[in-house]
């Protein structure tokens, strides 16, 4: 009996090592420093949208304060090229280009930037501004993003491509993609998306046929949910709940969702939910579909590409101005360990659930 109690405990010992070092694992925060120089800008251009963030950038002052820093401002008007505007403004003579919107805008701006072989640079006045919070940057003070050109660092980050599409933050498909389609879901994203997973979870056939390969070479045939992102996210508290704590590890983030809670569970978390989420880290990742296309959310907008897709990482290869100091991937400790233990508390209570049940 005693030797059965010794067995009992230590395999009870060996799986709670192995559980808590899996889920704190994102918790360990890589310091190494990024490839770092001293701005040498002389002639930056900004792009400004001026309907971002309901006018943040008015609000603020944004290009008054900009160009009294000597920087050339370009205000976006309705119908503008933007990947055009920024072709223009390197034309003409900028050495840094830079764009004041929001993320979906980002990387079309960082596209031309890596072409022409300048640095790029971003000032917060989105209503989320993903990319600028994993670069370091305080939203909720724009203007000090400026500093970057008087008194900054250059420094090396990935971009990631879709379809040849550049992007900066992530790729959504399947159901969060089609609720990015959805007309009205600017208005009321989490109410949209809420009515497309319903909808989805009550007719299974609705849903896009989705085929990607795990690592382990098992290939899927339905994935109802896929989101690629531009370096790996790892759990944060309120009230983004996802961040990156490196902006040049070289590795795309893959999440995915084999399979659906049924109509009546919506909402709820069951232990067959949770081992229907793969996830991994990838150079490339390819997904194809019955269909001719593929609906994507990329950083937020709205976009179609031909099946099948391809998704890449480009290591290194962005150049980015920060304001001096600023450390990319920044994330308080406090803030990830409070959801982290958030997590393993509800995750815990489903486990107790299915147990008692």
């Amino acid at each position: 009996m005693r030797r059965g109690l010794v067995l009992a405990f230590g395999g009870a010992l060996i799986f709670s090592v192995w559980f808590w070092r899996r889920q704190f694992r994102s918790l360990v925060i890589d310091l190494r420093p990024y490839l770092r120089r001293r701005s040498q800008v002389e002639s930056p251009a900004l792009i400004i949208n001026r309907w971002s963030g309901d006018g943040k950038a008015a609000g603020f002052g944004l290009q008054e304060q900009a160009r009294s820093a000597g920087i050339t401002t370009i205000m976006l008007e309705r119908g503008d090229d933007l990947t055009q505007l920024a072709y223009d403004a390197v034309d003409a003579g900028a050495d840094a280009i830079g764009m004041a919107g929001g993320d979906g805008s980002l990387g079309l701006v960082a596209a031309v930037a890596h072409e022409r072989d300048v640095p790029f640079f971003c000032i917060p006045v989105g209503t989320r501004n993903h990319f600028a919070l994993d670069l370091g940057l305080d939203r909720d003070d724009p203007l000090a993003a400026l500093q970057a050109l008087s008194d900054g660092d250059e420094i090396l980050i990935d971009y990631a491509l879709v379809g040849g599409r550049v992007f900066l933050n992530n790729v959504s498909l399947g159901v969060y993609a089609e609720a990015v389609h959805q007309e009205g879901y600017r208005e009321e994203k989490a109410k949209t998306i809420a009515q497309t997973l319903a909808e989805t979870a009550a007719n299974p056939e609705q849903q896009h046929s989705l085929q990607f390969a795990t690592p382990d070479g098992h290939r899927h045939e339905r994935a109802p949910i896929v989101l690629v992102s531009n370096n790996r996210y790892v759990m944060s508290g309120p009230p983004d709940y996802g961040r990156r704590t490196r902006m040049d590890a070289g590795l795309l983030g893959v999440s995915a969702v084999t399979s659906l809670p049924d109509a009546g569970s919506v909402g709820s978390v069951t232990l067959d939910d949770l081992r229907s989420l793969h996830e991994w880290e990838a150079s490339s990742f390819r997904i194809e579909s019955d269909g001719e296309t593929i609906l994507a959310g990329v950083d937020g907008e709205a976009l179609e590409f031909p099946a099948p897709l391809e998704i890449t990482i480009r290591p290194q290869q962005l150049r980015v101005l920060v304001p001096a100091g600023v450390r990319p991937g920044y994330l308080p400790p406090g803030e990830v360990i409070a959801a982290r233990l958030l997590d393993l508390a509800e995750i815990g209570g489903h486990l107790d659930g299915a147990g008692n049940g």
